[in-house]
């Protein structure tokens, strides 16, 4: 077919170009017992939630708890999936009584549920710009997630009127915004988009100064929290600081319940130039879906005009079970202790990855980037170098890690992406460092004269 062939041309450039896209081998028990397993240093899972069978136990506890009452109550009995979408047969007195409570934690008036961070962005940046004029302006730094992008795509907006601020820098975005500020009846609504932790760098948003901002020009923000919730909150705003010492006097025991967000964590519910924030439960909360929490308007409206909700089946009921039990947890004090060992292992690993390419000196081509969050990136040069770092990790070494390459991150910046995580062991984290720096090191990509360092001063 014409088609196939075409096709086959495209997936013959990538393999060219060192971008193909393929899934991993998945293990298997005739696999695992020929290896040692993968030591987990790539998923999203930070505070272990996933795989830990108590919170397995939780999670079914409370769905057979749902079901036998719901069984009792409903002429047709417990229903597995949701049936239809929310305006049809697939609303519930669960995902009402969620979306309350969700709403609450997040300090706002309102909330929606979406079947995940992608749809949610998706629905967000497509419909909220909403003037029939196409005069409104969206600005967004230059690193957020694809979903935000692709969600603007799907928007009403002309290409012309999206503009992008260098990352994180606030003189940019000010410099942009000066464009947008006059005092006409005829001003554009600008909507501010950012990210509270960056998925590729790890690094925070300047978020205080983004919303002081955008209060001051008439602008409003979007926050998506994707990789804020469940890692930082009330608790333990003292982590977002990029240089602690290895065990500072954070996580406030009376500073009220803990994981809710960077936005949380710096007491910014309130901020009167925050339209709206997302947060995903795919990552720290360990299950799936996702929330906007706004107000009472921009949630009707994402009822009225948001495409992927109004057209979505709904969350199944035990999603809406996960979703609820995973926040206790994450609120809980074993969520408290399991982010203080998150932090400890970032601060571990920063100060003895900093050590190990000091001694590589200056004309090193690996940079450890500044981030204060469990996502943590070394800069590795070249599709080709990236790859074979990540494989000769991952067998020879057994840590489960994967080469960022480009075009998902610009030319040049490819990196190997690592996520410390509360299930991790401190041993582990000493011997991720030495096995990264020792493949560096095999990789002979620097000069000779770094081979006098020994590693074993690590």
């Amino acid at each position: 077919m014409e088609m196939e062939s075409r096709l086959q041309v495209c997936l013959d450039r990538r393999e060219r170009e060192g971008t193909l896209r393929s899934l991993m081998p998945v293990p298997t028990s005739s696999s695992a017992s020929s290896a040692s397993p993968l030591i987990d240093f790539s998923s999203n899972d930070y505070l272990g939630f996933a795989r830990c069978p108590e919170q397995h136990h939780r999670v079914e506890s409370a769905y057979k708890q749902f079901m036998s009452t719901t069984s009792s109550s409903r002429a047709q009995g417990a229903l597995l999936g949701a049936t239809g979408s929310r305006l049809l047969s697939g609303d519930s007195c669960l995902a009402r009584s969620l979306e309350a409570n969700l709403a609450r934690i997040h300090k706002r008036p309102a909330a929606l549920l979406f079947n995940s961070g992608y749809d949610a962005n998706l629905s967000v940046m497509s419909s909220l710009p909403y003037r029939d004029d196409g005069e409104d302006v969206i600005i967004m730094d230059e690193l957020v997630h694809n979903s935000l992008v692709m969600g603007v795509r799907m928007g009403r907006l002309q290409k012309e009127n999206v503009f992008t601020f260098q990352h994180n820098n606030v003189d940019d975005l000010r410099r942009i915004l000066q464009n947008f500020v006059k005092p006409s009846a005829t001003q554009p609504s600008v909507l501010i988009v950012i990210e509270s932790v960056y998925s590729m760098d790890g690094d925070i948003a300047p978020m205080k100064d983004i919303l002081d901002l955008a209060e001051h020009t008439g602008a409003a923000v979007i926050v998506d929290e994707a990789h804020g919730l469940g890692i930082f909150g009330r608790t333990n705003a003292d982590d977002m600081a990029l240089e602690s010492p290895l065990d500072i006097a954070s996580h406030r025991a009376n500073a009220g319940a803990g994981g809710t967000g960077a936005i949380a964590a710096l007491n910014l519910e309130h901020h009167p130039a925050l339209l709206c924030s997302v947060h995903t439960f795919g990552k720290a909360a360990g299950c799936h879906g996702a929330v906007v929490a706004g107000s009472n308007t921009i949630i009707s409206y994402l009822v009225n005009y948001a495409r992927p909700f109004v057209y979505s089946t709904a969350l199944p009921p035990h999603s809406l079970v996960s979703i609820q039990q995973s926040y206790e947890s994450m609120m809980s004090e074993e969520g408290e202790r399991r982010r203080k060992v998150v932090f400890h292992f970032v601060r571990v690993f920063r100060r003895e990855m900093k050590r190990g390419l000091s001694c590589f000196g200056s004309d090193c081509q690996f940079e450890l980037l500044p981030s204060p969050s469990p996502i943590q990136a070394v800069i590795v040069p070249g599709n080709e170098s990236c790859i074979s770092i990540c494989k000769d990790l991952r067998e020879v070494d057994r840590f489960d890690l994967y080469p960022i390459r480009s075009p998902t991150v610009p030319k040049g910046k490819e990196r190997i992406r690592i996520i410390l995580h509360a299930h991790n062991k401190e041993e582990e984290v000493h011997a991720l460092v030495k096995a990264l720096l020792s493949s560096f090191r095999r990789a002979m990509i620097f000069p000779s004269s770094v081979r006098s360092c020994s590693i074993s001063k690590l």
